[in-house]
């Protein structure tokens, strides 16, 4: 009999949905990003759109920004604000139709248009000065997190320093530990549960944590300009979590957060689906690392 692949079922699953879920759709697990909003131009007023959206929500909470800000370097400075020496900007794709005119075969003008693709970096108003922006939105006073006892336990018998406070989720790999916002920070979306949401968020940070050079090693981006193996290790996280959400009967099926999440880094690869087999068997190693842990 062929031994059942729990992992490769999640992954085709997900890969299944991935053609039905929106980008637009995209909603913030923790209240200390959906209280701002969607990413905003203080300079246009305008909001960012499509695969910016959860592009520039995964990167304030990498880099624990505070703002859901985010302009051009000459636009801060066309503002009169300043951007710090040594940031580092996040890529943002803008699509434009122009529309032209021309003769046709018959000689008749004939209106066509021409799609446009533009490439632009943008800082956080947490990296100008010269800026008085406001801070992140206050958490919510009821806590609609249930903690799990056993994934709990799971997690703990890692060995794994999880922290809690502030607005951001991240692995940090300079000290070595994870880093949630608290319980009462996570929301329900319309995907998932706030429980749901804040132990997904866990595995995906948790996932990171065993890729480091003392575990599994995994060949991680030095910074973000490395796109191509941010989005990798991105894609192994996130199918990480799935995995383990699954394993510890967190949620019954793959939800279409992870496959909003995995589009999202698609994108980056070139929507190459190749990618999300190479990343599936990365992430079954690495929770058959964290299983190793496991009394």
């Amino acid at each position: 009999m062929t031994k059942r692949d729990i992992y490769q079922e999640i992954t085709d699953k997900i890969i299944a949905v991935l053609d039905q879920v929106n980008l637009d759709d995209y909603q913030a697990p923790f209240a200390g990003l959906a209280a701002q909003g969607l990413p905003a131009n203080p300079t246009t007023d305008h909001q960012y759109q499509g695969i910016n959206i959860p592009s520039l929500w995964v990167d304030q909470q990498v880099n624990g920004f505070e703002s859901n800000q985010w302009a051009t370097f000459k636009q801060w400075k066309d503002k009169g604000a300043q951007v710090r020496k040594g940031e580092k900007g996040s890529p943002i794709i803008f699509f434009k139709t122009l529309q032209k005119t021309a003769e046709n075969t018959a000689g008749e003008p004939e209106e066509f248009n021409i799609p446009m693709t533009r490439f632009y970096t943008v800082f956080n108003a947490s990296q100008v000065d010269g800026y008085d922006h406001q801070d992140g939105g206050a958490e919510p006073k009821i806590d609609l997190v249930t903690r799990i006892d056993h994934a709990d336990r799971y997690c703990t018998q890692t060995g794994a320093d999880i922290r809690h406070g502030g607005l951001s989720a991240f692995y940090r790999r300079s000290g070595d530990f994870i880093n949630l916002p608290d319980t009462a920070a996570f929301v329900d979306t319309s995907q998932a549960t706030a429980t749901e949401n804040y132990y997904a968020t866990l595995f995906h940070e948790l996932t990171h944590w065993t890729g480091a050079p003392k575990r599994l090693d995994r060949d991680k981006a030095k910074n973000r300009q490395d796109r191509e193996k941010y989005a990798f290790e991105e894609l192994i996280a996130e199918l990480g979590a799935a995995f383990l959400c699954s394993k510890l009967a967190i949620v019954q099926t793959p939800r279409n957060d992870h496959a909003l999440y995995i589009k999202s880094w698609l994108a980056a690869l070139k929507n190459n689906k190749k990618f999300i087999f190479k990343a599936s068997a990365q992430a079954a190693r690495a929770v058959a690392f964290l299983d190793g842990f496991q009394e």
